[in-house]
């Protein structure tokens, strides 16, 4: 069993509705997170090039306030990947 995967492009979707840049969503992430988050760590977020452990996806979620379902990836999207 895959475990579920974070989709970049709703991520950058949601930072962008939240009319957030890389570099804030950084910052604001690092707060919850109580240590500096990079934005090329975001943005590797982004382009699916790494994948947040369970704390900062969760501090994701709460900046951007949104549900976690909201940027996994569905099961037919991780087939293709």
């Amino acid at each position: 069993m895959q475990s579920a995967k974070l989709n970049g492009d709703r991520l950058r979707a949601l930072r962008e509705d939240n009319e957030l840049t890389t570099t804030e969503l950084a910052a604001l992430v690092s707060v919850q997170m109580g240590r500096r988050v990079h934005q090329s760590t975001i943005t590797k977020y982004e382009m699916g090039r790494r994948q947040p452990s369970p704390k900062m996806f969760g501090s994701i979620c709460r900046v951007l306030r949104c549900e976690k379902d909201t940027l996994l990836m569905r099961e037919s999207e991780q087939e293709t990947v």
